[in-house]
Order: C-alpha cells, then sequence, then structure tokens
C-alpha cells in the first residue's frame, strides 16, 4: 500500500486517525478483508471502510455505525478519535488491547441491528436505519453502574445518538485487588442498543432520566429490564463460541477472576429482586424474571430452575414467542410512564394480537406475572379461566388422618391440573383428582394456596388457612 499522510495516534497498539474522516490520504492499490479478534466474540468478520491507505471502523451496511475512542485532550475537553487500522486485522484476542474491545463492541452492535431486522423487522434502533456509533471511553469518563449505555442525540450539539461503553479498565474487587473489566459484551451492548429502541418506540427513561424524578423510577425499570431481555435474546440470536447464550445478564463482564471477587451476574431466572412488591418496584428483577417464566418456564428442561413467588407452575412458551410479545407491547402499547401493571395489561394486549386472546400464549403471559405478583384485572372480555373453589379454612390434629376435596369451575370445560403450596407436613395432593389427603406431622398455622391450571395454561388460584393442633 501507498501512504502518504497516514498520521495516527497509537494507543495500545491501534492507530487513532489524527485527521478528520474523509480528510485526503493517499489511495490503496486493493482492499484487505476485515477480521477482528476480539476478546468476548473471538475473532469475527469486521466491516470497515477503505479511506486513502488507512481503515477505519465503519459499518456502512449498518447506518454507517463507526467506531470511537473518547478521551480528554491536552485542554481537557473531550475528543472522540476514529479507530483506524493499516492492514484491516484488527486486536489481538487480549482483555487490554483497545482494538480487541473495539471488535467486540461492533461485533455485540452488529447482531443488535441484525436480530432487530431479521426477527421483528425493524432497520436499525430507531426504525428508520440512523447510525448508531460505538463509544469507547477511556479512565476518568466514568458511566453509570459501569455498564454501556445508549446516549440519545443532542441536535443542538451537533451530536448524534451512541452506545458509549468504558474502555478496559481497573476495578477493585472485593478482594481488595484491582483488575481490568471489560463490558463490550453481546449482552450489554445489545442491551444498550435496545434500549435506544425503547425510547425511541416508547420514550421509556434511562436510569440517568431518574434524578430528582421519582416518578420515572418504575418505568426506568421497565426500560432496564426492555435492555436486559432483547440484550439477551441477541446473544441467543449469535449463538457464539465463545459468549454462549444464556439468561445470565453481565456473565462475561469480570470473566475469568475467582468466584466472590466481583458480584455475580444477573439471573434472570433467579433475580435478587423477582418477587414485585412496593420496595422492588423500580428495580428490573420482576421483569426479568417474567420474561423467564414466560419463555422457559419454572422447571425447564434445559435451563435453570425459577422459583414463582406464588408457588404455582408455569410452562414457557419460548424465547422466541416471549419475546415477539415483549416487541409488541414495547412497540404498541408501551409509554413513557409504563409501570409494572401496565406492563402486565400490554404484554396481555401484545400476546391476543400477536395469538389470539386466552390462548396458550395470552394464559401464560397472565400466569407469569402472577408467578412474580403482578395481579389485576384481565384486559380482553371472554376469559374461559377456571377458578378454584376456597374451602375456607381447615382444622385438623396431628396423627390423625385428614382429608379435602378441592372443586373448582371450569368454564373453559379442558382437564385441569391442582396444585397446593404450604400444605401442613404430612399432606399431599393428587394433580389429577384436586384430594388433598394424609396425616399431619406437625402442629402450626399453614396459609395454604392453591391453584388450578388447564391445558392452555390458564390459571386461577385461591388461598386458605390450615390450622393443626
Amino acid at each position: 500500500m501507498n501512504l502518504r499522510d497516514a498520521r495516527c495516534l497509537i494507543v495500545a497498539g491501534v492507530c487513532l486517525a489524527a485527521t478528520a474522516a474523509g480528510a485526503p490520504v493517499a489511495v490503496a492499490d486493493d482492499e484487505i478483508p476485515a477480521v477482528g479478534h476480539g476478546f468476548h466474540s473471538g475473532t469475527v468478520p469486521l466491516t470497515t471502510v477503505l479511506n486513502g491507505d488507512t481503515y477505519e471502523l465503519k459499518d456502512a451496511t449498518r447506518g454507517g455505525a463507526s467506531g470511537y475512542l473518547d478521551r480528554r485532550n491536552s485542554a481537557g475537553d473531550i475528543v472522540s478519535v476514529p479507530y483506524t487500522d493499516q492492514d484491516n486485522d484488527w486486536g489481538d484476542g487480549t482483555l487490554s488491547n483497545q482494538a480487541s474491545q473495539a471488535v467486540d463492541a461492533q461485533y455485540a452492535a452488529t447482531k443488535a441491528w441484525d436480530y432487530f431486522a431479521n426477527v421483528h423487522g425493524r432497520k436499525g434502533f430507531d426504525g428508520e436505519g440512523r447510525a448508531l456509533n460505538l463509544h469507547g471511553r477511556v479512565a476518568g469518563l466514568p458511566l453509570p453502574n459501569g455498564r454501556p449505555a445508549f446516549v440519545p442525540a443532542r441536535p443542538d450539539l451537533d451530536s448524534p445518538a451512541r452506545i458509549a461503553y468504558a474502555s478496559p479498565h481497573q476495578e477493585r474487587g472485593k478482594d481488595g485487588n484491582y483488575r481490568q473489566l471489560d463490558g463490550a459484551t453481546l449482552d450489554l451492548v445489545g442491551g444498550a442498543f435496545a434500549m435506544g429502541v425503547a425510547h425511541v418506540e416508547a420514550g421509556l427513561p434511562r436510569w440517568e432520566d431518574t434524578a430528582d424524578h421519582p416518578e420515572r423510577e418504575e418505568p426506568a425499570a421497565i426500560g432496564a429490564a426492555t435492555a436486559n431481555i432483547f440484550g439477551t435474546m441477541i446473544e441467543f440470536y449469535a449463538n457464539n463460541r465463545v459468549d454462549r447464550p444464556d439468561h445470565l445478564i453481565g456473565e462475561r463482564l469480570a470473566v475469568g477472576f475467582p468466584a466472590g471477587t466481583f458480584a455475580p451476574p444477573v439471573s434472570m431466572a433467579n433475580p435478587s429482586s423477582g418477587c414485585w412488591s412496593t420496595q422492588t418496584r423500580t428495580d428490573p428483577g420482576p421483569a426479568n424474571h417474567f420474561f423467564y417464566l414466560l419463555a422457559m418456564g419454572d422447571k425447564p428442561a434445559q435451563g435453570e430452575t425459577s422459583p414463582t413467588c406464588n408457588g404455582m407452575p408455569v410452562t414457557g412458551i419460548g424465547n422466541d414467542k416471549a419475546a415477539k410479545i415483549w416487541y409488541r407491547a414495547l412497540t404498541e402499547y408501551f409509554a413513557a410512564t409504563t409501570n409494572y401493571a401496565a406492563a402486565r395489561i400490554a404484554t396481555l394486549k401484545a400476546a391476543a394480537d400477536l395469538y389470539g386472546a386466552h390462548g396458550l400464549e395470552y394464559n401464560t403471559v397472565n400466569a407469569a406475572w402472577s408467578a412474580v405478583s403482578v395481579n389485576g384485572a384481565n384486559p380482553i372480555g371472554g376469559s374461559q379461566t377456571p377458578r378454584p373453589v376456597n374451602p375456607g379454612d381447615q382444622d385438623a390434629v396431628v396423627g390423625k388422618a385428614a382429608s379435602l376435596q378441592l372443586e373448582a369451575t371450569n368454564p373453559g370445560g379442558r382437564p385441569l391440573t391442582h396444585t397446593a403450596v404450604g400444605l401442613p407436613p404430612g399432606l399431599t395432593i393428587d394433580p389429577a383428582s384436586g384430594l388433598i389427603s394424609g396425616t399431619p406431622t406437625k402442629k402450626g398455622d399453614y396459609r395454604v394456596t392453591v391453584g388450578v391450571t388447564d391445558t392452555l395454561h390458564a390459571q386461577g388460584t385461591t388461598w386458605f388457612m390450615w390450622y393443626v393442633s
């Protein structure tokens, strides 16, 4: 190649263009296929453009999204320097290499674009094919929570929308030692891309938008859950051999470090705040948990067991259907004020739009919300949900046989499965007949929740007290 004006700044082994994009440089004799070596993604193809004799990390096929490194100049101002490379072979696959992280970021953004395009028919984060640039930020330019973030456009500053992520940086673990961390992962960068979709479609606030606005906190939790849900679905869509798909969020942020060194990744199956309450309403945990139950169920054949908050079973409908329901709800029914109660109604309407009212998918949405303690009225009439008849409080004596036949209304006329949670020790239920029987073995006051579920996943519950003396 013929280099006549290839001025660049070398940072961690990568050439960062010092001239403006489009500056006259020598014309290369030929182009070389772009290959990237990421820490999280492995060796992957990239999309670059040749500008004279240097390659720029820019994806002209997906809105022209470009990669930049944000740093401070000698005057203390933040400047964005584009990534460039001379041989179109990017990074070395190590955690500390800036170019390797840029590879991971572009790869993740590419998979996010393709996921929304191929699964949901959406062109770009805004639906109109505009670029979402990627900005790695050096130490001293922190991000909220240390995770990649969607940054809306600022027309007044001539600043387009972008994803900002922390470049490989040192962080102190619980053992007191500092280690290198890197958040340019499929689920985290993909989640930031999805947050852009949520911002454009519904105006859902980001965590950064809640300062001094407590009314925005619950909608921000729905927005964060949207990022987690689609970040996870992007990971499954990519099916990368290095970053294997799972329902953990941020599991590669501290990969390779001793267990307990850093906070564990968020588990959608078992989030620390997976049951809705007035204390957890501003946390994405209940929505993460809802989505896992909707997709996988509480006891999936492959996947993590996920205890429900009401003790009732949930049979999942699969990732694809669950994601399409959430996307339909986001684009048709969510708004800037959507809270958990409104998200429940929105997803029920979305399930009805896609798969019909009161069918298996619709009923599973309802059951999954109930399983995370989000309950409410049915937004669409004509329900055929079975209901257990409350038998009233019961009395029993230790060592003396007891039995109770449960009854239920069944407007759909479909076979029912009976469940009971919290029975006194020694008592069991026959799932087919609903007969509770046995001999109590321990004194106590027991709150028993009973439920019936039909073959279309319609589910009803009630509870009563059983006093054992």
